[in-house]
């Protein structure tokens, strides 16, 4: 019995470790497909478009959450997201060509604090020997504190102008076909 009870207790802990992780979800996809990140799209008319991508959270520095360097990353990503995104929405539609119009970047930042309490023997002096009715002026039952996190998440706006033709000479035109390729190459991969 014993056998199998350190039998069961293995194979228990052998399965603990792969249902704690999940598997990473890819990047590309519609807003709360996988998760709380992803694109979002709504014509304006017809060769408009207003693509919206929405990343995933990450931890970033407490002290300067906005100019914390994951997050400038992410948000050069998200943008790269939001433009594969309009080139896959004109390509369906037949288009050649997109031009930025408008261009929005956000970050929203969450700073969560957490009590934090550490009990006697980690912090204070020594129980209350004398009963616990007067405290002396030395006794300390522990310390409270506060720890402090925060994660930031970038999104992106950005109102698409499309064209039937890709002329090279024109201002901020982009071939929807070099972007497509550029971008499957670049973020093909990611996941949150």
């Amino acid at each position: 019995m014993r056998k199998l009870y350190l039998v069961a207790g293995l194979i228990l802990m052998a399965l603990l470790p792969a249902c704690a992780t999940t598997p990473p979800k890819p990047a590309m996809a519609p807003l709360g497909a996988n998760g709380a990140f992803g694109y979002s799209d709504r014509a304006i008319v017809d060769d408009r478009t207003m693509v919206t991508y929405t990343g995933a959270y990450i931890p970033v520095n407490v002290s300067n959450p906005r100019n914390d360097s994951r997050l400038q990353t992410e948000l050069d990503k998200t943008h790269d997201l939001a433009v594969w995104r309009a080139a896959q929405l004109g390509q369906q539609q037949g288009y050649a060509a997109l031009k930025i119009d408008h261009e929005q970047r956000d970050s929203d930042i969450e700073i969560h604090e957490t009590p934090v309490y550490n009990p006697y023997p980690n912090y204070g002096f020594g129980p209350c020997w004398r009963g616990c009715y007067a405290h002396p002026w030395w006794f300390n039952d522990g310390y409270y504190g506060t720890q402090r996190t925060a994660r930031g998440r970038a999104v992106i706006r950005l109102t698409i102008f499309y064209e039937r033709q890709f002329d090279p000479k024109e201002s901020g035109a982009l071939s929807i076909a070099a972007l497509l390729s550029q971008m499957q190459v670049k973020w093909g991969t990611a996941t949150y």
